[in-house]
């Protein structure tokens, strides 16, 4: 009986364990481990979202004025637009709101999905 005591008690802290270094490496550079897991249990869809914004949240691409219509732009990054690039990289937060950046002496914008949708895009 103890033995099966101590195997299932080394087996939860291993998978407690893995479950706290399983995280996107993307997400560390804003969240600990600890604050990522705490998301995970108490918030399954927050995690599932700000998970799931690393890949889908963003779309950059050439911005020329006087064509189309006129957006109203949120910032201005001072960023590489060449580089790969999330929302976080980007040090911009999730809204239920389209967001727009222009991209500091560049031509280039980013377009922020609103986290409303995000888990709704494939």
């Amino acid at each position: 009986m103890l033995k099966n005591f101590i195997v299932i008690t080394l087996f939860s802290l291993a998978s407690y364990s893995f479950a706290q270094t399983n995280h996107d490496a993307r997400l560390l550079t804003r969240y600990t481990s600890e604050e990522l897991t705490k998301i995970e249990e108490s918030n399954p869809e927050e995690y599932a979202i700000i998970n799931h914004a690393l890949d889908v949240g963003i779309s950059i691409g050439d911005f020329k004025e006087g064509e189309g219509k006129e957006i109203k732009f949120d910032g201005v990054l001072d960023k590489d637009p060449t580089k790969e690039h999330t929302y976080i990289s980007l040090g911009i937060d999730l809204i239920n709101r389209y967001q727009y950046f222009k991209f500091e002496g560049s031509n280039k914008i980013v377009v922020v999905r609103p986290k409303n949708l995000i888990l709704k895009i494939k």
